[in-house]
């Protein structure tokens, strides 16, 4: 899968206000987790600048989170 679908899907999930947990993103999209993290700090600048919300990772449900 392209880079842009999968950027597009993971913006989709967090604005639906649903969490990302890095390995079914992973496995899902068939990406690296270094890949997952880069896209992860895109979306988390992209929030911020664009809508002032930030991208946070929730220990306790093990997975990214717009709060």
């Amino acid at each position: 899968m392209n880079k842009s679908y999968v950027l597009l899907r993971m913006y989709d999930t967090l604005r639906n206000g649903a969490g990302i947990r890095i390995a079914e993103c992973c496995g899902k999209y068939e990406i690296s987790i270094p890949t997952f993290r880069r896209y992860i700090a895109f979306l988390r600048g992209y929030f911020n600048e664009v809508c002032g919300k930030e991208i946070l990772y929730d220990a306790e449900k093990t997975e990214y989170r717009i709060i």
